[in-house]
């Protein structure tokens, strides 16, 4: 008994360096994964070969999915042009594999020793994800070296309880690879599951009886996360179920000729370790292989079996008003790039809305739908921004130059905003959730007038931004200073609920003060279009002053 907890301990850290690896790559590389996707979809050749480097770069199978996942559910990409980058991954996840065979558990302290150093000491965020991901590393070789002198210091003879079980297990394959697969969707990680039987085998406690059932199962069990995370949308559920239904079809194919390929990898040199992982490698070349040319087919299949409800036909998101073609008018372009800008001010307007609507309600679905929604901010604010800058390069008229960085102002005004629902709003809605929390009756009628407000002076940003009002500036800017003030108010009227003794008043205190200032940097930001506005109208002013010159 004691033998298996130490084993479980070992799988536990192999667990938590695929958590840490994940955490350092979103540190690393951000929103940049999904924009490198994009560009490379159209091609179905380099989309597989970009997953595959992608992985390689980024080996961790829940980013992949869940960035796949986010991807297809933004409408970004198609769930056809997503298949082949997640074939590509597949092959390049792998490698985490073949790393984990290696045998380096004795070099593991210097990996966490350099994670360390440069996890604890760098000042910038790209040192400490690559700190976090060598600290990863290190995990993995420590994990591998725990289970294997766990297995050697408790004397893996015949007789031994671990021995027996697993000499039992390899008398039903389909029932590890079944294990296997539940273990890996439990654990969102492939990579732990098959790690255990390396770790075995590298002391002979495992053979190729036990680890090619248990390799086919961690593969149906990613899967079926991507699928599971993937579901509650008509195209990232068809991915999910097209990589899905590939794996099944290798996985038959492995338990068919299981007899051979075992005799097969038993003549072949090497240790154990290096042959798991070659067999990981093989089923997902395979799935490759079989899938790659079968995409438009696949596509087909899905799109017929599985259905979208009338009325709700999906399409690719993107950019509805600018191009990527000629610009022959620098004043056509700006006008086109406008209403594209406002076409995001309505999303950012409508995911302000329901973040609002969840928070009343307690709506855990609508709050995570909020938090999807800002993936489609960002693109749009990546591709208007692209479109703006191209201005400068093309060879036409040239307009108001001040008419491009008061377009960037405002984009990144609408970027932010989005960002404070997305990180801040929808965390404090699913936080009251979770905590059931409930605001007094006067807290939440101060909180629903002073976010109403906040609404008015968006709608006022945006007419301010479209007709560049000075007088609809003037007015906005007063607003903003009279919410200030305000807020101040109901904070001070909140402490004096605290101070009287009110319950609720202090169950929920944290949140209601943080709801306050989350709106008032949402006006904040919002308001700095009038000060552009009002300083573009005075004489002398250089564009780098009205860009510079707009007080936070």
């Amino acid at each position: 008994m004691l033998v298996l907890l130490r084993i479980a301990g070992g799988v536990a850290l192999l667990l938590f360096g695929v958590r840490y690896l994940r955490k350092g790559l979103d540190r690393l590389f951000g929103a940049r994964l999904g924009q490198w996707l994009r560009r490379v979809a159209a091609r179905r050749g380099l989309a597989f070969l970009t997953g595959i480097g992608l992985t390689i770069i980024a080996p961790s199978s829940t980013t992949m999915s869940l960035l796949a996942v986010q991807t297809v559910q933004a409408g970004q990409m198609t769930a056809r042009q997503m298949l082949a980058v997640m074939l590509g991954a597949n092959v390049g996840l792998t490698i985490l594999v073949q790393l984990v065979s290696l045998n380096l558990d004795h070099q593991a302290p210097i990996f966490i020793f350099l994670g360390f150093v440069l996890f604890q000491y760098s000042t910038t965020s790209r040192a400490k994800g690559i700190g976090q991901i060598i600290l990863a590393l290190g995990f993995f070789f420590l994990a591998m070296f725990v289970i294997k002198y766990t297995v050697t210091s408790a004397g893996m003879g015949p007789e031994s309880d671990v021995a027996k079980i697993i000499q039992i297990a390899e008398r039903y394959p389909f029932w590890i690879a079944v294990l296997a697969a539940a273990t890996a969707t439990l654990l969102q990680s492939a990579t732990a599951a098959i790690g255990v039987v390396i770790g075995l085998g590298a002391v002979d406690a495992a053979n190729l009886n036990l680890a090619v059932p248990v390799v086919i199962g961690a593969n149906i069990g990613l899967a079926l996360t991507t699928l599971m995370v993937g579901w509650r949308q008509i195209e990232s559920r068809r991915l999910g179920v097209a990589n899905l239904a590939l794996k099944l079809v290798v996985a038959i194919i492995g338990f068919a000729t299981m007899p051979w390929l075992i005799d097969w990898l038993n003549g072949l040199p090497g240790e154990l370790p290096r042959k798991v992982a070659n067999v990981h490698t093989g089923f997902n070349l395979a799935q490759a292989i079989i899938g790659l040319p079968l995409i438009g087919v696949i596509n087909l299949l899905m799109e017929r079996s599985i259905r979208e409800s009338p009325g709700s036909r999906s399409r690719i998101f993107g950019p509805k008003f600018i191009h990527t073609g000629p610009i022959d008018s620098f004043a056509l372009a700006t006008g086109q790039a406008m209403r594209e800008i406002m076409h995001m001010s309505e999303i950012v307007r409508s995911m302000l809305g329901d973040i609002w609507t969840a928070l009343k309600t307690d709506d855990e679905r609508l709050a995570r739908d909020v938090s999807d929604r800002d993936n489609k901010v960002d693109l749009l604010d990546a591709e208007i921004k692209r479109f703006l800058t191209r201005l400068v390069k093309e060879d036409i008229d040239q307009g108001d130059p001040l008419e491009q960085i008061r377009q960037l102002q405002y984009l990144t005004e609408l970027e932010t905003v989005g960002d404070i629902v997305d990180k801040n709003l929808s965390d404090l809605a699913l936080k009251k959730m979770r905590l059931k929390a409930r605001f007094t009756p006067e807290g939440e009628r101060e909180l629903d007038d002073f976010y109403k407000k906040v609404v008015e002076n968006q709608i006022l940003a945006d007419t301010v931004f479209a007709t560049r009002d000075r007088r609809l500036a003037e007015q906005l800017v007063r607003h903003k200073e009279r919410l200030n003030e305000y807020e101040q108010e109901l904070r001070d009227r909140h402490f004096a609920r605290l101070n009287a003794g009110m319950v609720q008043a202090h169950e929920t205190s944290a949140i209601h003060l943080d709801l306050l200032t989350h709106l008032k940097r949402i006006n904040s930001s919002l308001s700095h279009v009038a000060y552009a506005v009002l300083q573009n109208g005075r004489r002398g002013k250089s564009a780098e002053d009205v860009a510079f010159d707009s007080p936070i």
